[in-house]
């Protein structure tokens, strides 16, 4: 093959040694002009003396240009290349849409060895001479978007993909005959020499992954597959293919990180954790349901859930996975059975997920147990205490009636034999009889009071005019006590507050203490009646000229049990009367009154156009 050169002689030379280097079957003839290289062409026997044409930018005249039109005349297929030295003489796309083959910079050895694989190449493919069989494959491995080499027995590049050179930040020229990195990175992780074994034909191949440490210092894991290769039955170099895998290695540790994160994750929840297919196998638990159900993790991945659920019907357990939402999640109770024949009540959260690329159902079953045994105690203890407040009723009942009944004929009787006894001392013993009498009637009221209290705890509060209520223990008070002062300091606002029909039984044990608690004979009780500023509280006042109530005794006067000294009560009219206000979201407390005596106050809640008993702001002591 010829190749005709244009250019000066530094450039002829540095063009014919690239060539040669190449080892390539080409005759260089070189002129330094283009007007001699058309006068060459023009004295040769035939147009198809020359198989290529590479011509420096600055030919002289006629320019490059104007000399690939005259070549294009004579020969149109004829390779024609344009080399430019450090200056740009003429712009590469002016030089392409001319027509010319290729435009190659070349500064330095590297540009000129380029220049001679890309001439080599293009004579190949113009078809004008029998093609060297080393093209063919230099042409093949140049298209291969892999990286495709072949190596010669010593391990050596021969040919190079433009691909391979890429990963290794070189040109295909700078590597061919350089020795290889992944071949002695092969023979020094495999025992036995590997790559020799391949090129004596004891093996048909050699494959796997590896990693590799580029040029740049840029660590890379390979996939590669060794083959020889054989021309007339001897092995005479080694075809290798190998594919940078170091993304597709990365996003798989990744996942598997994720994976096993993802698998620490569900591994230290208490709850049970299963992901079924829609067939209803099991396709993955967690450890809390290996160590929970006794099966080992294998055994569960290799049954179905109908193999674990005791607590509902095979037709059930498919309706429901079939019928899962796709938008939401399906909660419902069930039971386990555990490998050892224990049956364990659950609670279950399941909803659709995507998982290793299959819709799957993700269920979270929670023991409940211990909640169960609980629910279980409850319901006993609510039959006991329906069964207590039964019982509470009937002796309720028995206290209202036979009790006071018999109670009220004590004092009836007392009064009348009062009017027939006119001893001094025995009138003081009849009167004690009476005063006895009522109280005991007032305890079976307070009685009956305490048990409708506990019987209607958890009810809610109501709307109660406080007048009404307020009047009608005042007219009680003075029936009960006739001796007794009983004044209202200023007329009864008509505000509603927020109670229920036990009011009366607040202010009736106030007032009925107001008057036991004295030693007078005439003792006085005053009631006041004041709103706050914000009109939601409204306070009663009881007011009496008694002994009064210590300070160190005002924070105790109403537990349960809690008496004066020389008290002639129970305590529990006090008592009822802090467990009914907290009910209502008020408050009671105990205050000096001036001179003697003590203040009850009892603050309430105001229930103005239908408030709402969620109401709960706080007491305000005034």
């Amino acid at each position: 093959m010829k190749l005709l050169v244009v250019a000066d002689s530094d450039v002829a030379r540095a063009i014919t040694e690239a060539i040669r280097r190449r080892d390539a079957q080409f005759e260089v003839e070189a002129v330094r002009t283009a007007a001699a290289g058309l006068d060459l062409l023009g004295r040769a026997d035939t147009d198809s003396d020359f198989d290529c044409v590479v011509s420096a930018a600055d030919a002289g005249e006629p320019d490059a240009l104007d000399f690939l039109a005259a070549v294009r005349k004579r020969d149109v297929g004829l390779p024609f290349f344009v080399v430019a030295g450090g200056e740009p003489e003429m712009a590469a796309a002016d030089a392409l849409d001319a027509g010319v083959t290729d435009y190659v910079r070349a500064r330095d050895t590297e540009g000129y060895d380029e220049l001679a694989v890309r001439v080599e190449r293009a004579v190949a493919a113009s078809g004008r001479r029998p093609v060297d069989p080393s093209l063919v494959y230099e042409r093949v491995f140049e298209q291969i978007l892999e990286g495709a080499c072949l190596y010669d027995r010593d391990g050596r590049f021969v040919l190079v993909s433009d691909y391979l050179a890429g990963f290794y930040g070189m040109t295909p020229a700078e590597l061919e005959g350089e020795r290889s990195l992944l071949v002695e990175t092969v023979r020094e992780e495999r025992p036995g020499d590997p790559y020799q074994r391949l090129l004596d034909g004891e093996t048909d191949c050699l494959e796997g992954e590896t990693e590799l440490v580029t040029p740049d210092g840029e660590s890379r894991i390979l996939n590669y597959r060794f083959a020889p290769l054989r021309v007339a039955g001897e092995v005479v170099g080694v075809i290798a293919v190998s594919r940078d895998v170091t993304e597709r290695q990365e996003r798989e540790q990744k996942l598997k990180r994720a994976r096993e994160e993802y698998q620490e994750l569900i591994d230290g929840m208490n709850d049970t954790i299963w992901v079924l297919g829609l067939d209803d196998q099991i396709h993955t638990v967690n450890e809390t349901a290996v160590e929970l159900l006794g099966y080992s993790r294998d055994e569960l991945l290799s049954m179905t859930v109908h193999d674990i659920d005791a607590g509902l019907s095979d037709d059930e357990i498919s309706a429901l996975i079939s019928q899962m939402p796709t938008d939401g999640s399906q909660v419902f109770e069930t039971v386990h059975r555990a490998k050892d024949g224990r049956e364990i009540p659950v609670e279950i959260s399941s909803s659709l997920v995507s998982y290793r690329g299959e819709t799957v159902v993700l269920s979270v079953a929670r023991d409940i147990t211990t909640r169960k045994r609980y629910e279980a105690e409850l319901r006993e203890q609510n039959r006991l205490l329906e069964t207590q407040r039964d019982e509470l009723a009937v002796l309720n009942q028995v206290v209202r009636h036979d009790v006071r009944n018999d109670l009220q004929l004590v004092t009836a009787y007392a009064e009348l034999l009062g009017e027939h006894v006119a001893d001094p001392e025995a009138q003081e013993f009849v009167e004690i009889v009476r005063k006895r009498a009522n109280h005991a009637v007032e305890l079976t009221e307070t009685a009956r009071d305490m048990a409708e209290m506990m019987s209607s705890r958890g009810v809610e509060n109501e709307t109660v005019q406080l007048c009404p209520v307020l009047e009608a223990e005042l007219a009680s008070l003075r029936d009960m006590a006739p001796d007794a002062t009983v004044t209202i300091e200023s007329e009864i606002p008509p505000v509603a507050v927020l109670a229920d029909d036990m009011l009366g039984s607040v202010f009736r044990n106030l007032l009925t203490n107001a008057v036991q608690h004295t030693d007078k004979d005439e003792p006085s009780v005053e009631l006041s009646v004041s709103e706050s500023e914000g009109g939601d509280r409204v306070v009663v006042r009881v007011a009496d000229d008694g002994r009064g109530i210590p300070d160190e005794r005002k924070d105790t006067v109403f537990t349960k049990d809690e008496k004066g000294l020389e008290s002639r009560g129970t305590g529990l009219g006090l008592y009822l009367v802090q467990s009914l206000v907290e009910a209502y979201g008020g408050d009671v407390w105990v205050e000096d009154n001036d001179p003697c005596g003590s203040v009850f106050a009892v603050e309430l809640r105001t229930a103005d156009d239908g408030q709402a008993d969620s109401d709960q702001s706080p007491p305000t002591r005034s």
